[in-house]
This record gives structure tokens, sequence and C-alpha cells, in this order.
């Protein structure tokens, strides 16, 4: 269930869906903090959240004046052998970032995680992003190797950090 964590509740409904959509592209389209540069179709963000959301599985939503500004979401891997893992996943709009908004984020979807019954969140962040880097650190994530020249785009390349925490 996708629960609000600024300023109200907000079901799982598809009803959320265009709104954590906007948000989404929203992060995409600044090209430097998640890997996407713009959100997939709303038709396969849907499919894809509903299963999250359908398994009981940590996923949170912020929510300001009935819009998604923020989500965290942690995808366990299908793979029979790594489900005690999950790929963690978020992000802030620009305008509602450095308020402490994603350290509760994090904080009530790892909750969510290790009562899902996740043993290890796995995440990669961009070495440049260092506001997230700490944010990870804060949470105890801890690093557990570089990836070099992870991303290319518009001819510059990025380093990623790859980061777990465990329950």
């Amino acid at each position: 269930r996708r629960a609000g964590t600024d300023t109200s509740q907000l079901a799982a409904s598809e009803n959320s869906f265009p709104s954590f959509h906007s948000c989404l592209n929203s992060v995409a389209q600044e090209r430097i903090y998640i890997e996407m540069i713009e959100a997939p179709p709303l038709e396969k963000l849907t499919r894809f959240q509903t299963e999250l959301i359908e398994a009981g599985g940590p996923i949170t939503d912020a929510v300001a004046e009935r819009e998604v500004v923020g989500w965290c979401d942690i995808f366990p891997y299908a793979n029979e052998r790594q489900k005690h893992r999950g790929a963690l996943g978020m992000g802030l709009r620009k305008d509602y970032r450095g308020r402490g908004l994603g350290s509760r984020l994090l904080t009530h979807t790892l909750d969510q995680a290790k009562r899902f019954g996740l043993e290890k969140v796995e995440l990669y962040v961009y070495t440049s992003n260092l506001p997230a880097i700490a944010l990870y650190e804060q949470h105890g994530f801890e690093h557990e190797g570089l990836l070099k020249r992870y991303r290319k785009l518009d001819g510059q390349t990025f380093d990623c950090a790859a980061m777990a925490k465990f329950f």
C-alpha cells in the first residue's frame, strides 16, 4: 500500500499513477539523478507499480496538495535465489529537496522492506550525487564497490557507487 509521507495518505489505486508518472518524469528529465531520461509510458508504469502494491511490497509516495512529489520503492528480485534482495529506487521533485522528505521516505520504505522479509537492499547512485550518498550512509548503507563509466549520456561518462543495507 502506498502511504503518503508529507501531508496526506495516498491510496494504492490507479488514481495516483498519473501524478506519480508526472513526478518520475520531472526527475528523469533533469538527466542527472536517475537512470532514465524520461518516464516510461503510463501503462507500463501502472503495471510495474501495481504488481508491487498487490504483493504488499515496500513502496512509499510523498504527497503534497494531492500530488505525488517524491517516491521510494524497493523491488524484490524475481529469481528464487535472490528474493531476499531488493533494488531501491527513489526521487524527489526539485522543489521538495532539502526538507528532510527523502529521509522520511527512505525510513518508511526500509521499515516496509524489513517487514516484507528482505534481508538486503541494494542501489546504484552516481558518485556525483553527494547529497544522495550522504542520505544513504546516514541510513546504514555500506559501499560495496564502484562501477566505472557506468553511464554515458551526451558524451559524458558517470561512475556509480554500489551500496547496500543489510537487515
